[in-house]
């Protein structure tokens, strides 16, 4: 059962006033989560930081959010820190849906700590996101192997994500990852999924002019025109060459609708982090 003996919920409106700026037009928390008072951003947006009361995520938790970025508003959501799956017994679980519109020519970057799923712990978690033409959005998520530090490397239950975001109510992109850890963990680490990384990220770059080619090139990723045994060869060798803590592996790919989708992969969440803030950064002041 829910330790608030209730589903906790966490909503937000940004609208855009007359002078441009935006701003929350109306919000709704309940416990655990806070919301502190937002942060102006040079180009009129605003930062809000979801904060939370919980030391993580417990057994029976149940989670709601609701996300309306209205026309023309510029909107970034982030927290406070890494979330923490917390352990839990044989047949429990905790779950969170979220909701989210963007309205035309509104802009949502919702870019979270990444997450900590604890041994034994078992999360699922839904994002619906609805998009008006025009609009923009970069999606981050980054989940780690569990306490990598504690020897606790995929020894969840299990891990469930999906992700569904619809432009002007037609589906353009769904994608529903189930990892299952403890006994199973072994084809989390094959060369199929994780191989010998413990961090995943993933960033949805949605509505933004950019081509996958200039995302590889702000990123300095080579030009890939087939994915050869050749260039497999050349990867592996320089992943041989560089240290076990800074190997990374990324890449950047284009949707049937235009948008692009990058993946990641090491051995620490800092180092996604990194990735993720320099290629924001450059997406949004080019």
């Amino acid at each position: 059962m829910n330790q608030f003996g209730k589903v906790s919920r966490f909503e937000l409106t940004a609208a855009r006033s007359k002078n441009g700026t935006t701003f929350i037009k109306d919000s709704f928390f309940t416990s655990p989560f806070k919301i502190m008072k937002p942060f102006q951003n040079e180009d009129g947006g605003i930062t809000v930081f979801q904060q939370s009361a919980s030391p993580g995520i417990l057994a029976g938790d149940a989670q709601k959010h609701k996300i309306i970025v209205e026309k023309g508003a510029n909107l970034e959501i982030v927290s406070q820190s890494f979330e923490k799956i917390f352990k839990m017994e044989e047949g429990e679980k905790a779950e969170r849906k979220i909701s989210a519109s963007v309205g035309e020519g509104g802009t949502l970057i919702y870019a979270p700590n990444p997450c900590i799923p604890f041994a034994k712990s078992n999360f699922v978690s839904s994002t619906k996101i609805s998009l008006s033409a025009g609009a923009k959005l970069i999606y981050e998520d980054c989940i780690c192997a569990g306490r990598v530090a504690c020897g606790e490397v995929f020894d969840f239950r299990a891990y469930k994500n999906l992700i569904e975001i619809r432009r002007e109510e037609k589906l353009i992109f769904r994608e529903n990852n189930f990892f299952e850890g403890g006994e199973k963990k072994n084809l989390l680490q094959s060369k199929v999924s994780f191989g010998e990384f413990t961090h995943s990220g993933t960033m949805l770059i949605f509505g933004f002019e950019k081509t996958v080619r200039e995302v590889r090139e702000i990123l300095g990723l080579e030009e890939k025109l087939l994915y050869t045994e050749e260039y497999r060869r050349k990867v592996d060798d320089l992943g041989r060459n560089s240290s076990a803590n800074e190997k990374i592996l990324i890449e950047a790919s284009e949707t049937d609708s235009g948008d692009i989708v990058v993946r990641v992969l090491g051995k620490g969440a800092q180092k996604i982090q990194n990735v993720f803030s320099f290629l924001k950064e450059k997406l949004l002041n080019t």
